[in-house]
Parts: structure tokens; C-alpha cells; sequence
């Protein structure tokens, strides 16, 4: 038994004994053959690489790099900063049959434009002041993987055109030199514009345009996948709190009842950080909303408390700074009352306050628990 054997059938065996036995352990092995499955599915379901989340947004960006992974076709990845643009591309890098070879990303906004036909095609020495040697470019480093292009709607015009022959004949020349060098290659791009409106504009050309997005694959903002939101905080929390030899190991519902008031405009980026600077200040081996390191963002909230402004002109018209404070305060305390559903307990946690002074200030200001 200890070997692994599910049962055993002593002698003399009895015929429908052993049948019995025989089916059982049937049924056992297919009962965890069918766990094993449907293990192996949620773990496709939750993440793609390193890219987390199972909503219906990412399900459908899933089924797309699976589909586009293993072929040879030039990737357009769009979306805002902080979607996880790059990510997208090293999970169809490690998809694809390239993934034993290099992947190299370029940050196109990140290097300046004197220096970018060199990074990209190399240069021979002496070609320009400060080429003391002969230098590699990045296409010809990532010969038959992948080449990344982070931000591509930066590039200059000059660039692009220059940029144009290696996608269209995977043909590169380096600064200075007078030979053709042929890299094999395939080129995913991401970009936070809008490309179409940059080729009108003319500030993008359209025949790289199109030569780049055979395939768009379009990343949705945090603020569209909030189902997200609460996995994707706690693998932040798992991975800060393990790096900073820390034991927080849950996040309280409140907190993430906070984060998910939210609109992220920074996007999964902005929530790490949120966490980052919140393991790191935490008192407690729970994330409770008073440990969370919001001050931006609790201000961005206080702003959408209410659709009333508080004119400072208001001072010159003699309104006292207490009527002002206590209509704030007032404010604040109902919209913490919605969104706690009229629970006062749970709105004294929003707030960082016990019951009782919630109470009070509730009796105090004439709001209804």
C-alpha cells in the first residue's frame, strides 16, 4: 500500500469482490485524473506566464496569443501604460518556436534619436565621435528570436523609414558600414497611441503601420477588468512581502472594497506600486484600508464624494471654516456609508475610526445610520 496500490483482494479471491475493487479504483484514478485536468485548466485560466488575471477581458487576450504565438506574423500590442504590454510579448516569445533564442526589447521613447539607428543596426568603429569599436545592434543580437519595440509611435520619421527595410526584407546595415546583413527575426510592437491617428497627423508612416500590425492584440485598462483586481493585488502582496521579509499573507475585504472605488489611470502598474509602498509601510501582517499608502488616491476620492465643491471664495463671503469643515466631514461620512452598504461597522474601518466615534460624529451631523 505504501508503494502507491489502492487496495488489495486477500486469497482465495472472490470474483465479484475483486470486480468491485477493480471498478473503485477505476473511478478513483479518473476522479483524479479529472482534479488533475481541471487543476492544470485553472492555472491557464488565472495566468498566461506571468500575466495574471481570469476575467473575460483577458480570457479573450489569452485565446489570442495562443492562437498567434506560433507563427511568424508581426504583432501590434496596444493599450494604456501599465497594461502589461511587454509581458504580452514575452508570453508570445515563450510560446512561440523562437523561445530558445534571444528576446530583446527596446524602449523607443528611451533613447535618444542621435544614438537610435545605432542601437537598433550597430555601428563599425569610427563611424561617428565616441565609436571606439565595432558594435552589435539589437536586431542583430535577437537574430532568430524576437525583437520588441516598446513605445513605437516615438520613433522619428528618419528612423522609421530606416526601420521600414529591416521589417519588410529583415535586411540591416550597420552605421558606417557598406554591407547588408540579413537577421532572421520577428517583431512585436506595442504603443499607448492611437497609430491611426498619428499616420493622419503624419507624424507615423502608414506603410510601417501596416507592415507592424498584421495582428492587433488590444490590452483592456484595470479599470475594465476589475474582477482582476483582487488577484492581481494579492500576488502583489505575496511577492513585496516575500521580498521584504515580511509575513502579510491576506488583504482585508474592505481594502479591496477601497481599491475597487478606483479608477486606476496608471493601471495594473499604478496597483503594484500601491502595494509596494503599502507592504512596506504596514504595521500589521494584514492589509487593513488604513494601512493602504493612498494619499493620492484618497485624495482623487474625497474629490468624487459628491458632485459639491468647496469654493474657496466661500471665505470671502463670511462662511466660517467650521461650516466648511463640518459639510466635508459630512460628505465624507455618507459616502462611506454607501459604499459599506449602511453597515456602520464596515464604514468605521473605511474611515480608520472605532464605532463609537463614528457614532457620535453620525448623531453629531445629523445623518441617518
Amino acid at each position: 500500500m505504501n508503494a502507491g496500490a489502492y487496495d488489495y483482494v486477500p486469497k482465495p479471491f472472490d470474483a465479484e469482490e475483486l470486480k468491485q475493487t477493480i471498478q473503485s479504483a477505476l473511478h478513483l484514478k479518473t476522479v483524479e485524473q479529472e482534479k488533475a485536468f481541471i487543476d492544470d485548466e485553472l492555472k491557464k485560466t488565472l495566468h498566461f506566464g506571468k500575466i495574471i488575471g481570469n476575467s473575460p477581458q483577458m480570457q479573450h487576450v489569452y485565446r489570442m496569443l495562443l492562437q498567434v504565438a506560433k507563427t511568424k506574423t508581426n504583432i501590434l500590442i496596444t493599450g494604456e501604460s501599465g497594461t502589461g504590454k511587454e509581458l504580452i510579448a514575452q508570453a508570445i516569445h515563450e510560446e512561440s518556436d523562437r523561445k530558445h533564442f534571444p528576446f530583446v526589447a527596446i524602449h523607443c521613447g528611451g533613447i535618444p534619436e542621435t544614438l537610435m539607428e545605432s542601437e537598433l543596426f550597430g555601428h563599425k568603429k569610427g563611424s561617428f565621435t565616441g565609436a571606439t569599436a565595432d558594435k552589435k545592434g539589437l536586431f542583430e543580437v535577437a537574430d532568430k528570436g524576437t525583437v520588441f519595440l516598446d513605445e513605437i509611435g516615438d520613433l522619428s520619421l528618419p528612423i522609421q523609414i530606416k526601420l521600414l527595410r529591416a521589417v519588410q526584407e529583415k535586411v540591416i546595415r550597420a552605421v558606417g558600414s557598406n554591407e547588408d546583413l540579413h537577421v532572421d527575426i520577428r517583431i512585436l510592437s506595442a504603443t499607448n497611441k492611437k497609430l491611426q491617428d498619428e499616420v493622419i497627423a503624419k507624424n507615423f508612416r502608414e506603410d510601417l503601420y501596416y507592415r507592424l500590425n498584421v495582428i492587433e492584440i488590444k490590452m483592456p485598462p484595470l479599470r475594465e477588468r476589475k474582477s482582476d483586481l483582487k488577484l492581481l493585488a494579492q500576488h502583489f502582496l505575496e511577492k513585496y512581502s516575500q521580498e521584504m521579509g515580511k509575513e502579510m499573507k491576506k488583504i482585508s475585504s474592505y481594502a479591496i472594497d477601497m481599491l475597487n472605488k478606483y479608477n486606476f489611470p496608471g493601471n495594473v502598474r499604478e496597483l503594484e506600486n500601491i502595494i509596494e509602498r503599502s507592504v512596506a509601510l504596514s504595521a500589521t501582517n494584514i492589509l487593513l484600508p488604513d494601512s493602504l499608502a493612498l494619499s493620492v488616491f484618497k485624495r482623487r476620492w474625497i474629490e468624487g464624494i459628491k458632485d459639491q465643491r468647496f469654493d474657496l471664495d466661500d471665505v470671502a463671503k463670511g462662511v466660517s471654516l467650521d461650516t466648511i469643515l463640518e459639510e466635508i466631514e459630512k460628505a465624507y461620512l455618507e459616502k462611506a456609508l454607501a459604499i459599506a452598504g449602511g453597515k456602520t461597522d464596515r464604514a468605521a474601518e473605511f474611515l480608520g475610526i472605532n464605532l463609537r466615534s463614528l457614532r457620535y460624529r453620525l448623531d453629531k451631523l445629523g445623518i441617518e445610520k
